[in-house]
This record gives structure tokens, C-alpha cells and sequence, in this order.
């Protein structure tokens, strides 16, 4: 006895998970770019004023070392740049990483005592994408105090209960520095008294210490012993009396820090500025949680502020100045008003076609039930809600309706559930299609997981549904089985589009006209040759044979070029017109950015002072929502400019672009650039990024360099004047070598002065030394003290040169006994796995495919000059790279993937080679619709391609399993008769499908190029699935009935 289950049960089943669906919505994460984090770990530091090179000897290469040992551990780069150090060690995914950071802060704890004084501890801080590295919320704190003061109420009223809001990662204020001790020593006095700087500051650490002696035992007034604890200190006070700290006996004198050096309790130095509308007040920025819903904790975090502006004290007050989570709420309502669009536009096309509203509802319900089931498995997988995965689900909208329609006709049709094998078919080659993302780099996972994962299980779904859901709904609904005898105007039209159809089928059939096609079908596509290298590594047999013809002189420079013309189709004018012009992009709303650079030896406060100019003349612009300015030091600042809704998408930004230019050149005084909208601005005289890069990687930094400068006239020599302006970076976006003056000592000349090294070294210290001491705790706060000279400010380079120096009662000048030149120095030192890595970096007089033809020969030429461990490669690239060939590859297994799951269900290894056919047609699509309309490709670009892998198969698999069914029916009936009759049953529901997708994709065109991802997205699958049509109709018979009959 077979158990079956009822309509009414069905029903009850599917409703009952769409409530839980329902109510599951609420706490999914929305966000609008994805934010999962990567394994990976960064290590920051800080030595002021060290070279890049001590920087690295003494501190990089010691943490690198201790953190080696740590299990799990993928990668390990790091980057030593002057005054700063990073490292960044990248883990295994299934590594615990709570478990690792903690490891790790143990490590740094124990091993902070051995690195050198005036190393900053440390700080660790976990990797995630782009978004959660800006705030979600910005509020200015006011009050009639001093910025400081202000500072301090926020940190101890404000901060502690907006810290403990679940979903808050960090809370930061800005605007006012802390106040700091400042002892000023007078190094002349120094100098007569034989002191040095670091006798100062031993007296001051020996003064401000308090050391553990251990355990005591005190007998009490009872004769009984009393454990008490020991420590030595030398101040019994609280407060401190810095006058009065003893430095050094000296004769019978006893010098006190009085007799040296004044002492101050000032505002400090501040080490960045951020302000919003140039105003200088205090600003508290608020940072989520990775993979929380933002939108909602915004809410929760204003809330929270309602309720602490009315517990503050009289006179102060919070405002909001920014929120970024109303763009986030304007991209998902754009967002949600396309769908919502491409829904009505879909039903409204399935409307006018079956005229049905029976037929109308059953689709649109069959919609909702998938979507909400599908939100219980977005919850189980923790699926990110952000705009690839609004994407994919759009896309699933066509391919839903795509099954619902096909199994809803069939069953009107035949009664029974035998289309589902293609529905089936057709789901496991989209979903395998997408599995291509897991051979992706991690970069653009993080993009493209999210809209793989939903795409994913929207169809898996749908199997569920069209297999149970929608012909429970038939059953109740008593929706009427279609129409089988038709009125003789459309059979005359069946039997004549038939007649037509066949008549051109057997013409295309004949041998001659059938290679014609497939050849034009072949070159239509295009042949690769022009990405055919020149030549092959190797002495084996294939290598030599390949160089004497494909890689000869004669074909490359003469044959060649023809050929790629000729016969490299659609696929050339992509890869080498469409990529020219091609780039990333983000997600964002319109920003303008302006950025200021200041020449080495200026200050932070002189790059303020001329940004505040810049803010000045901003801020008389209405139009102008807000800007936000951000200054890190003297060669990093930077203000974003927004725009009010009703001009963002207007000239403005364009008319601003200009002003800005215009008022920077005036300005001067510092390299501006700008950007954001147009094409970007630059006043800079350096060379700026240069495009073409040749890496080298080896053990020994020293020997490393000597072959990088080996390179760079190598290149030069043999380039015929087309290299230009090469230079030694490390890499970065923008490297800029530093100036740092050096002294050459004469040993002989030192000798007969009968001075040492270290005796100028100490002089020259006493002179201009600015370091921290030991910070000290008062008033119940953490107050740093900083130990300077009085000519720290004003010792020059001259002074150093001419000054007199007094060592040991003896007088000289330092340019007699060393030489002192300004050298080019200071090039970050950057390291993977241990590895120092140096760029070859240089500007190109050609085209972009000669200039790759010249680093591949440099790169080959090269390579046999360097030893073991030692390599030389081009630049890789983060995020997504359209020149990673990689990716590209990956295609051919997503063609595979297909192929396998098509040769299974269909039980044959000739028709899905026909079926997998439509691929490269759609592909054809996708590279004339770029290349035709000078569209940008980015990464929306290339996930129209996963897709199309997928959906252009389907409707060749529904005609082909029709086809199938009818074979077994009638195995007497003529081939060719029983296709055609096939393609009748399923050419309305397949032309349907293919028309409903693209109607689906209309919406998001909308909004133009301005549209990250979704633009190159519509266009490129709107594209390909017009030629799939082409496909369809022309080469599917020719593919099939050939393959049949042979």
C-alpha cells in the first residue's frame, strides 16, 4: 500500500513553513555590501621617528618569528615603513579564530619586554570587508567647556552604555587631545654638567617605580606574625613633584630636574584630525558588529542617545550629524522597488499571454511560498541580506516562474508530472554553474557567495514546490486543463510555421550549408589565438615544435596579426577593446574625494592648515549634504563630499569637480587630487601610480635590491626607449621614497680625535632627542609624559654641519670627521612568508598588449639570472581582477559540471553536447552587447557569464526531454517529425521563460551605468539570453537531429 498525501495536506505543510519563513525575516542581517570577515589577523605598532630598516631588524622580524609558531597559521606578509609596522598573518578557514587571537595577544604580552624602548604595544585587530571599516552613525557632542573636558564627560557618561548595545564593535571620539607632562631639558646645561638624556631618564623611571620586594612577616602588639606585602618606592606621595626629582650627583652637587628642565602640563600634539563640516568640535563615530542588521541597530542606537540627552548635565547636548544607514535604506527600497517592478511586470506578461487570472494566482502564490521557505534556510546558513543577494534573487524570480510555468503546462497539457526530469535537469546545471565560486579567490567570494547561496536554494526550493505545491494548487483551484483542439486559423498557423521551419532546417541540414554554419558558429565565437604565447619554456619535443611555428618570428609578427582578425570572432573585440576601459566598482552613493599631500619635512598642522581652506570654501556650497575630513599625518588627508538627494545624480557633482579643481591650483602649496565623479584631478609633479609592475621576491634584502636595479636597466636597455621613469617600490599604491640625511664616518679621522661613534651619536641625541617616558597615573587617568630638547624644533641640518662640538673637553665640527649627504632612502620593506619583496614599477610608451608582451620577455630573460629562492612574476591583484585569467578557466569546469549532470539525467553523451552548446552561443551575446555599447565589465559582468552557464541550457533541456518522451511514445514515428512536435509543445513556455527573465532584468538597467554591478549584470544576461534564442531555434535541431542520425 503506497502512502500518499492529499492536496489539503500539502497545502497545510507549505503554509505552515511559510509562516515560519515569515517570521524568521526580522532577524535576518541586511547590509548593504557583505561583511564577512576574513580569517585573517593584523598586528599594528608603532616606533617613532625609526627607519623602515630598523623598524624591521628590530621589531617586524622578531613578531614574525613568534608568530610562526602558531597553529593554523595560511600566511604571514608584513610591511615596515618609517615609524610604523604592520603584519598580517592570514589563517586556515576552519581556524577558531577567538582561540587564535587570544593565543596571539599572549604572545605579544610575553614578548613585549624584549623589544626596544619607545616600541608602542602592539595592537590586534580582526579582518573584515570594507563596510564595517566605516561608521554606521556620527554625533557631534557640544557644551560650553574646552574640548577636552568635553571629551572625558562623553568618555565616562556616553560611551560605556552605548558600548554595551549588542551589535556596537567600537565606539571612537574625536576633537580633543589628551593633556600630557612635557619636560623640556636645556641641552646646553647638559653639556656643562656632563649629563646625557638618558641619565634624565633613568632618574625619572627610578623616581615613578614602584617595585615588588615580595613577602614580609610583622610581629603585631600580640606577638603574633603578620604577613604583609614589600615595595620599593621612591615617591611615598600620591602626587608628584617633578621639580624636585633628583637626577645626578655631580661633585658634591646634586642636580635636580629643576636645574635642567622646565616642566609643563599642556594639551598634547594631536595625532589625527576628523571633523565634520569643518566644524572643530567633538565628534563620536559609532562601528557595528560584522554580519549584524544594521538598519536595525541604528535604530537601537538612537534610541539609546534619545534617552542620554535627556540624563546629561545643563549645557550639553548630542546631535547627528551623519547616518549611513539611510543609504543603505535607500538602496534596498531601490532595490526592493525593482523587484517589486520586474514581479508586476512578470505576472503582467504571464497575464496577457494565458489569460488567466486562476493561472495568474497560482504563480504568484507558488512565488511567495518559495521565497518565505527559502528565508528559513537563509537563516540556517546565515545568509547576508545585501545587494548580491538581492540580485540573486531576482534572478531566481525568472527561473521560479521558469519551473512553475513549465510543470503548470505540462500537466494542463499531458496530465502528469514528466516535465519535472528537466525542471530537474535545469535546476542542477544553474546550481552547478554556480559552484564555480568556490574555486574563486577569497576576495571575490566575499562578493559573490551570498548571491550564489541564494540563487541556490531559491531553486532548490522550487523543486519542492513545482513537484508538490503547484499541482496540489491545480487540484484545488480547478484551474481548466488547456484547450486540446484549437480553431483551424491557429492550426493553419501551427502547420505553416512548422512547414517554414522545416524547410529551412533541411536546407541548413544539407553537408555543405551545415558546415558553413558551424563554421560561422565557430568564428562567430572567435578562436583564441591572439591569447596563444609566443613562445613555450621547455626542450622537450612538444616546446621546441610549438616555437619553430606558433612561436616563430615569421608567424607572430606577420601571420599573426591577420589571424587574430580574421578568426578571433567576438571573443578578440572582448578581451581586447571591452577590457581597456574596464574597472571595478562599489556599491556607493555619489562621493567627491579630495586629498592633500604635504612634501616630506612638513608637519600634520601644516597640511590642517591648509585643508581648513579647502573646508572654507566647501562650505558656502547648499547643495552639499555633508563632508567628512580625515588627517593622518602629513602625507594622508582626506575629505569625502555628499551630496543632497535632489543633486546627486544631477550636474553638480560634475560643476563642483571643476570649482575644486580650479581652487586647488590656486591653493598650491601641496599635491591635491581629486576625484569620484568624471575623470580624476591631479596637481602632483611626481609620476603617480604606474601601471606596468614586475615583482621580485628573495631571502636577502640587500641582494634582492642589487637584482632589482639589475632589472631596471635591463628593462631600460632593451626597450627601445619605451620604458620610462622606472623605479624601485615595494609595491604599494602609493610609494614614495623618503630623504634621510647620512653620516659616513672616517674611522682615520676619528682616531686622531680620539672620539667614538657613540660619543657623537650621544651628543647629537642630547641635542634633539624627543621621546616618551614611563606614563604615570593621576586624578584617576593615564597621563603620558614625553621627554624633549629645547633646539628639537630648531636644530638643522646646517647646525649639524657647522655647530661646534664639545666631547671630553675637546671642540670640533662633525663635517671634519664625517661626511653628510641627503639620500634617497626609506622605501617600505614589505615581506610574504618570510620572503622580501621589491617592485620594478615603470610607465610604457604602447599598447596595452605590448606592453605585456615586453614584461612577459623581460620576466623570461630574467628568471635564469636568479639563484635558488629567489623568484620574479607579475603583479597579482586583490579584489576582483579582470585580468586574472584564472577565473576565466573556470568556466570550462562549470561546462563540465553541466555536461556530467546532463549526460546523467538524459542517459546520453551526445545530446548534452548539443545542449552545452548554447553556452558559448550566449557568451556571444554577452561580448558583442559590451563591445557594441562600450559598457563598463565589472564583476556584475562576469557573474552574468556563471549564470548564463546555467539558465541557456534550460530551455534546450525542455525541448529535449519532450523530445525524449516522444521518441519512447513513438518509436516508429520519423526523428525529425517527433522533434518538431516537441519544439511546438515547449516553443511558447521556452520562449516565455527566456522573454520573462529579461523583462525581469529591464528594471535594474534602469538607473544607467552610475549602478554598480547591477547595470553590467542586466545588460550581460539580457544579452546572452536574446542569442540564446538564436541557439535555440537554429543550432539545437542541427546539433540534435545530427548527433541522432549519426
Amino acid at each position: 500500500m503506497t502512502f500518499k498525501l492529499s492536496s489539503f495536506s500539502i497545502l497545510t505543510v507549505f503554509i505552515c513553513l511559510s509562516i515560519i519563513g515569515l517570521s524568521l525575516v526580522p532577524l535576518l542581517s541586511v547590509q548593504l555590501k557583505p561583511s564577512e570577515s576574513l580569517p585573517t589577523i593584523h598586528v599594528n605598532y608603532r616606533w617613532q621617528d625609526a627607519s623602515a630598516k630598523v623598524i624591521e631588524q628590530e621589531v617586524t622580524s622578531e613578531l614574525e618569528g613568534i608568530f610562526n609558531t602558531v597553529k593554523g597559521v595560511k600566511n604571514i606578509s608584513s610591511s615596515s615603513d618609517k615609524g610604523t609596522g604592520s603584519i598580517s598573518l592570514k589563517f586556515k578557514d576552519d581556524t577558531n579564530m577567538d582561540a587564535v587571537r587570544f593565543e596571539l595577544a599572549n604572545l605579544i604580552r610575553q614578548s613585549y619586554s624584549k623589544l626596544p624602548d619607545g616600541v608602542s604595544y602592539p595592537n590586534l585587530s580582526l579582518s573584515a570587508t570594507n563596510e564595517n571599516k566605516s561608521p554606521i552613525l556620527s554625533y557631534s557632542i557640544h557644551a560650553n567647556e574646552s574640548p577636552y573636558y568635553i571629551k572625558k564627560y562623553a568618555e565616562k557618561h556616553i560611551l560605556p552604555k552605548l558600548s554595551t548595545i549588542k551589535g556596537v564593535n567600537n565606539v571612537n571620539i574625536y576633537g580633543a587631545a589628551p593633556f600630557e607632562w612635557v619636560i623640556t631639558y636645556n641641552s646646553n646645561k647638559l653639556l656643562e654638567l656632563n649629563l646625557s638624556v638618558s641619565d634624565i631618564e633613568n632618574a625619572i623611571d627610578s623616581y615613578l617605580r614602584e617595585q615588588e620586594l615580595g613577602n614580609g612577616l610583622v610581629q603585631t602588639l600580640n606577638k603574633a606574625d603578620n604577613e604583609i606585602n614589600l615595595k620599593l618606592t621612591f615617591n611615598l606621595e600620591k602626587t608628584i613633584n617633578w621639580k624636585e626629582i633628583p637626577i645626578k650627583k655631580v661633585g658634591t652637587r646634586i642636580i635636580y630636574l629643576e636645574n635642567i628642565a622646565n616642566v609643563d602640563y599642556k594639551e598634547a600634539k594631536p595625532r589625527g584630525y576628523y571633523r565634520i563640516n569643518g566644524l572643530n568640535i567633538v565628534n563620536m563615530t559609532v562601528y557595528a558588529e560584522q554580519g549584524v542588521n544594521t538598519i536595525d541597530l541604528a535604530k537601537s542606537i538612537k534610541a539609546q542617545v534619545v534617552g542620554l540627552g535627556k540624563q546629561l548635565d545643563t549645557g550639553y547636548s548630542i546631535k547627528l550629524t551623519q547616518d549611513s544607514t539611510e543609504y543603505i535604506v535607500e538602496e534596498l527600497q531601490k532595490i526592493q522597488k525593482r523587484t517589486l517592478y520586474a514581479l508586476l511586470i512578470l505576472l503582467l506578461l504571464i497575464l496577457i499571454i494565458n489569460r488567466s487570472f486562476k493561472y495568474l494566482i497560482i504563480l504568484f502564490l507558488s512565488i511567495i511560498t518559495n521565497l518565505l521557505i527559502a528565508v528559513i534556510f537563509y537563516y540556517l546558513f546565515n545568509v547576508e541580506l545585501q545587494l548580491y543577494s538581492f540580485a540573486g534573487i531576482t534572478i531566481s524570480f525568472g527561473i521560479i516562474i521558469d519551473n512553475s510555468i513549465i510543470m503548470i503546462d505540462h500537466i494542463r497539457n499531458k496530465g502528469n508530472k514528466k516535465a519535472f526530469l528537466a525542471i530537474l535537469a535545469a535546476t542542477l546545471t544553474t546550481i552547478g554553474a554556480l559552484l564555480i565560486i568556490i574555486f574563486l579567490d577569497e576576495n571575490q567570494q566575499a562578493d559573490l557567495l551570498d548571491f550564489a547561496l541564494v540563487i541556490a536554494v531559491n531553486i532548490g526550493v522550487s523543486l519542492f514546490v513545482s513537484m508538490y505545491y503547484i499541482p496540489a494548487l491545480l487540484n484545488k483551484m480547478k484551474l481548466s486543463k488547456k484547450q486540446t483542439r484549437f480553431s483551424r486559423k491557429r492550426k493553419k498557423r501551427i502547420v505553416k510555421f512548422t512547414n517554414i521551419y522545416s524547410t529551412i532546417f533541411y536546407f541548413m541540414n544539407r553537408p555543405r550549408v551545415k558546415w558553413l554554419f558551424i563554421v560561422f558558429f565557430i568564428l562567430g565565437f572567435g578562436l583564441p589565438i591572439h591569447l596563444l604565447p609566443n613562445k613555450i619554456k621547455g626542450e622537450d619535443t612538444l616546446a621546441n615544435l610549438y616555437n619553430k611555428s606558433i612561436g616563430s618570428e615569421w608567424f607572430t609578427s606577420t601571420l599573426k596579426p591577420t589571424l587574430e582578425k580574421v578568426i578571433g570572432g567576438s571573443l578578440r573585440l572582448f578581451t581586447e577593446d571591452v577590457f581597456e576601459n574596464a574597472y571595478y566598482s562599489e556599491p556607493e552613493r555619489t562621493t567627491l574625494r579630495v586629498t592633500g599631500t604635504m612634501p616630506e619635512g612638513c608637519t600634520m598642522e601644516q597640511l590642517n592648515e591648509a585643508i581648513l581652506k579647502m573646508e572654507s570654501y566647501l562650505s558656502q556650497f547648499n547643495e552639499i549634504e555633508l563632508f567628512e575630513t580625515r588627517i593622518s599625518s602629513y602625507k594622508n588627508s582626506n575629505i569625502s563630499i555628499f551630496f543632497k538627494e535632489g543633486f546627486e545624480f544631477s550636474g553638480f557633482p560634475h560643476t563642483l569637480k571643476n570649482l575644486l579643481e580650479s581652487k586647488v591650483t590656486s591653493l598650491g602649496g601641496l599635491d591635491w587630487t581629486v576625484s569620484g565623479v568624471g575623470r580624476g584631478f591631479s596637481n602632483a609633479l611626481g609620476n603617480g601610480y604606474k601601471q606596468n609592475r614586475i615583482v621580485l621576491e628573495g631571502y636577502n634584502y640587500n641582494k634582492l635590491y642589487a637584482y632589482a636595479e639589475e632589472l631596471k636597466t635591463q628593462l631600460i636597455d632593451s626597450s627601445n626607449s619605451r620604458v620610462k621613469d622606472v623605479e624601485i617600490t615595494s609595491g604599494g599604491w602609493r610609494d614614495e621614497a623618503l630623504y634621510e640625511y647620512y653620516l659616513d664616518f672616517n674611522d682615520y679621522k676619528l682616531a686622531v680625535a680620539n672620539v667614538s661613534q657613540q660619543q657623537l651619536y650621544g651628543y647629537l641625541k642630547n641635542q634633539v632627542h624627543s621621546g616618551n617616558l614611563s606614563s604615570v597615573i593621576q586624578n584617576n587617568e593615564l597621563q603620558h609624559v614625553k621627554l624633549v630638547s629645547d633646539k628639537y624644533q630648531y636644530f638643522t641640518a646646517w647646525d649639524l654641519k657647522n655647530i661646534p662640538i664639545f666631547i671630553r673637553n675637546k671642540t670640533c665640527k662633525l663635517d671634519q670627521l664625517a661626511s653628510i649627504e641627503k639620500k634617497k632612502t626609506g622605501n617600505t620593506i614589505k615581506k610574504n612568508n618570510q620572503q622580501y619583496t621589491l617592485t620594478v614599477a615603470y610607465d610604457f610608451l604602447g599598447s596595452t598588449q605590448l606592453a605585456q608582451k615586453v614584461r612577459e620577455k623581460a620576466i623570461e630573460d630574467f628568471e635564469p639570472k636568479l639563484p635558488l629562492g629567489y623568484k620574479i612574476f607579475q603583479q597579482k591583484y586583490n579584489r576582483w581582477n579582470k585580468k586574472d585569467k584564472s577565473q576565466y578557466y573556470y568556466l570550462f569546469i562549470v561546462v563540465g559540471i553541466i555536461l556530467f549532470i546532463c549526460s546523467i539525467l538524459l542517459e546520453s553523451l551526445k545530446q548534452p553536447l548539443a545542449i552545452i552548446g548554447m553556452i558559448p552561443i550566449s557568451f556571444v551575446g554577452v561580448f558583442l552587447t559590451f563591445y557594441i555599447f562600450n559598457f563598463n565589465f565589472d564583476q556584475g559582468g562576469y557573474a552574468s557569464f556563471i549564470l548564463l552557464c546555467g539558465i541557456s541550457v534550460n530551455s534546450a533541456l525542455y525541448i529535449v526531454n519532450d523530445f525524449n518522451n516522444l521518441k519512447t511514445t513513438y518509436p516508429k514515428r520519423n526523428i525529425t517529425q517527433l522533434y518538431f512536435k516537441a519544439f511546438n509543445y515547449k516553443i511558447i513556455p521556452v520562449v516565455l521563460t527566456i522573454v520573462s527573465t529579461i523583462v525581469g532584468l529591464i528594471p535594474f538597467v534602469w538607473y544607467g551605468q552610475n549602478e554598480a554591478f547591477w547595470f553590467s549584470f542586466a545588460v550581460g544576461s539580457i544579452g546572452g539570453l536574446i542569442f540564446s534564442l538564436l541557439g535555440i531555434f537554429l543550432y539545437l535541431p542541427l546539433f540534435i537531429l545530427k548527433f541522432r542520425n549519426s
